[in-house]
């Protein structure tokens, strides 16, 4: 019976509410989002479709396509903050709470149409950032469209170094599917007064056996033993960079297949492991991220009305402690990829405090915390 009374039509009314309020918002951001971003990038789409001789439309409506999946999944969150603080400041206007609570409806009814509604948008988060996303952001990068194009497309990353305790590697890297190394100089003994050895080799790839890479044309010099380097055509040797690391060196995590982040996140001495770690950890908690937040938005509107009345320089004030909150998630992700915080606390503490902070302010409303009121404030009739 309560099941049934939480899914009634009060409750599907305001899940419809609810959806529709945060489907606009979206909707809105989408659209000037996708406004900038072909303001800058629309001439190279035009310059990909003259150079595969295929009709504007054809790459154009592909890359908005693709551009839209990214968008989405970074701004839904935001926009069930937004949307859940406007669809409050309506139904306020309304009256539809006096309406419910008038027909002996709870506040529980507003919590199940919530947690429906925000679960069902979790579930479109989740998908974004698992799967949508970088499927997205990998057909955009072959088909060398905008942005992400610019920064991914080319394979060939010049000469990088990579530091692991003891070691030191110099090479030329490529990534990719064919992923390899070339010119390549390795260093070993950094923490004694004179390097132990030094390599230097053609080439390198991963072998079929797990930890081992392939030198190819080696020069292999102990320095410490030898007086003269020794020369060997082939030398297979185990090598702590895993070949995850190289195939998508250089590209954000969000953006990687969980497989791949899965290799990476566990690869011994990875200096990319924190940045896997925490995209998985946030993918991990994306499904709860839109329910927590359009709590939050209703619960920051909530505080807006003197009785009757809308103060509005008070719901500036409580939008832009949502917006904080917002902005407040991508801190604290950054802080668990640079190594900062365990990349579990870095995924999860942003929305614990905002569901914390929400749970504040509804136990306010509802009276169970004491209200400030400040000595000349004009009492309004509600």
């Amino acid at each position: 019976m309560i099941g049934h009374r939480h899914t009634g039509l009060a409750v599907r009314a305001m899940v419809r509410g609810d959806l529709a309020a945060i489907g606009f918002m979206m909707f809105t951001l989408l659209v000037v989002a996708l406004a900038i971003d072909l303001a800058k990038w629309l001439g190279s789409v035009q310059t990909q479709a003259a150079a595969t001789d295929a009709p504007l439309w054809s790459v154009l409506f592909p890359y908005i396509g693709y551009r839209s999946v990214d968008i989405i999944t970074r701004l839904l969150t935001m926009a069930c903050l937004a949307g859940g603080f406007v669809v409050t400041l309506l139904r306020h206007q309304r009256q539809d709470d006096v309406i419910l609570a008038a027909s002996g409806a709870g506040p529980s009814f507003r919590i199940s149409a919530l947690l429906i509604s925000g679960l069902l948008l979790g579930l479109v988060q989740m998908a974004g950032e698992n799967w949508l996303r970088p499927e997205a952001v990998s057909r955009q990068v072959a088909a060398n469209l905008g942005d992400y194009g610019k920064r991914y497309h080319n394979n060939e990353l010049g000469t990088q170094w990579v530091v692991a305790d003891n070691r030191a590697l110099r090479a030329t890297f490529t990534r990719g599917d064919a992923a390899h190394l070339s010119d390549v100089m390795l260093f070993e003994g950094l923490s004694e007064p004179q390097l132990s050895h030094v390599l230097h080799a053609n080439a390198a790839h991963p072998s079929f056996r797990e930890g081992i890479w392939t030198f190819e044309q080696v020069t292999y010099w102990d320095v410490k033993n030898a007086a003269t380097p020794k020369l060997e055509p082939r030398l297979d040797m185990p090598f702590e960079l895993d070949p995850e690391t190289v195939r998508w060196f250089g590209v954000d995590a969000y953006y990687l297949p969980n497989a791949s982040l899965r290799a990476i996140a566990s690869a011994p001495e990875s200096a990319a492991a924190s940045d896997a770690a925490t995209a998985l950890a946030v993918r991990k908690v994306a499904i709860f991220l839109p329910v927590i937040f359009a709590f939050l938005g209703v619960s920051l509107a909530g505080q807006g009305a003197v009785g009757r009345r809308l103060s509005p320089f008070l719901l500036l004030a409580l939008a832009a402690v949502g917006y904080l909150s917002v902005v407040s998630v991508k801190v604290f992700w950054a802080l668990g990829i640079h190594g900062v915080l365990h990349p579990m606390l870095a995924a999860s503490l942003p929305a614990a405090f905002a569901l914390g902070l929400a749970i504040v302010l509804q136990l306010r409303l509802a009276g169970y915390l004491p209200t400030i009121r400040f000595k000349n404030s004009p009492k309004v009739a509600s």
